[in-house]
């Protein structure tokens, strides 16, 4: 019999009501109409092959649509602070543009991040990672097709682990909003990234 598959597709959510070239982490802002429908449209791409479990960022643009998705197809969903975006402490709601020009290090090596009262690049790695695998883990045995609902970050993140991407470089894939990746799962062997940046 072969090995149970775990098919994760980790979903980033739609476009948001915050200000175009503001920087926006832990800032808990909504989908903007737009945001919506791109994340609708996408979750009916997604569920043509049906989901058993959903995880999501607690923060709103993230829920939105797991609470959809759990309203309308009664699918078990579940959040975790761990998938929130990095906190950028002080830099929340500052221009990029303008963190780039002071910060280098905002675009050149992100893993060398140290944002003003906000979470390091190394505590956000952590974070994310020991989440990523302890889901991962809770679900390898059972297999089957989820969705994770997290953030442009966190999506970095996780494919450069995948992909074997050197941290300072993350900064260099581009995650379109309401994009889907996926990566598949089976015991004893290395987890494969089948597409990235899917797009209805």
């Amino acid at each position: 019999m072969s090995p149970p598959i775990l098919t994760v597709d980790i979903l980033r959510h739609g476009e948001t009501e915050a200000e175009a070239g503001k920087l926006y982490g832990a800032t808990d802002v909504p989908l903007s109409d737009l945001g919506k429908s791109q994340a609708l449209k996408a979750a009916k791409i997604i569920h043509k092959e049906p989901i058993a479990h959903i995880m999501s960022s607690p923060l709103k643009r993230c829920t939105w649509l797991s609470e959809k998705l759990n309203t309308r197809q009664h699918i078990n969903t579940s959040y975790h602070i761990g998938f929130s975006e990095i906190n950028f402490g002080d830099w929340e709601g500052k221009d990029i543009q303008t963190l780039i020009q002071q910060e280098p290090n905002f675009r050149q090596d992100i893993s060398q991040l140290k944002p003003p009262n906000g979470e390091t690049f190394t505590d956000f790695e952590q974070r994310v990672s020991t989440t990523w695998h302890d889901y991962i883990s809770q679900h390898m045995e059972q297999g089957g097709h989820h969705l994770l609902v997290t953030h442009g970050g966190v999506i970095r993140l996780l494919l450069g682990q995948v992909l074997h991407i050197p941290k300072q470089h993350l900064s260099s894939l581009y995650i379109p909003h309401a994009a889907w990746s996926r990566i598949t799962f089976v015991q004893g062997e290395s987890p494969m990234l089948w597409f990235m940046n899917h797009h209805a």
